[in-house]
């Protein structure tokens, strides 16, 4: 149960989908995002970062969020962690598992068009700019259901162990 418990709140992906790619002073960007499509709420976003064919591990990387297109009229629910755009969200690199990939959650606040600047600073201080769009967020049900299951499967579980206790006592 532990187990379920902390791949439910810690799971994170290797990469997800490539959404774009970019090159700039000599350095090739490959940006991951998931989930596919991406969504207004939480997004688990990487980059992997190649010179002359090799893996760039020595850099400094952050994302921010820029929006393109006009507010959303509708209030959207995006949930907790999102961003006011402009803020820099540094990414870690090995944060999803992979060791080559730098990565970080971020909370996209509204559905729409975004620029997503990724900032690297290596020997110098660069930005790639990718353009992202976000549809409508999931439902809040959709979205933390294995959460709001846990309680219930808890205290079913609590009560079918009692149950259990209690008839191997009366033997």
């Amino acid at each position: 149960m532990l187990v379920w418990i902390a791949g439910v709140c810690v799971a994170g992906a290797d990469g997800g989908r490539v959404i774009g790619v970019s090159e700039i002073d000599g350095i090739r960007v490959l940006l991951f995002g998931q989930p596919d499509p991406l969504r207004a709420g939480l997004a688990d976003l990487g980059v992997y970062l190649e010179k002359n064919g090799t893996s760039c591990l020595d850099a400094s990387v952050g994302f921010r969020l820029i929006k393109l297109s006009a507010p959303s009229p509708d209030p959207s629910w995006a949930g907790p962690g999102c961003l006011a755009p402009g803020v820099s969200v540094p990414a870690i690199l090995g944060h999803a598992g992979n060791k080559l990939v730098y990565s970080a959650v971020l909370g996209i606040p509204e559905s729409g068009i975004w620029e997503l600047a990724v900032d690297i600073n290596r020997d110098r201080f660069s930005t790639a700019l990718f353009e992202l769009k976000a549809t409508a967020p999931a439902h809040p049900l959709a979205t933390w259901w294995p959460l709001v299951l846990m309680v219930p499967a808890g205290v079913t579980l609590f009560a079918w162990r009692s149950r259990i206790l209690s008839r191997r006592q009366r033997q």
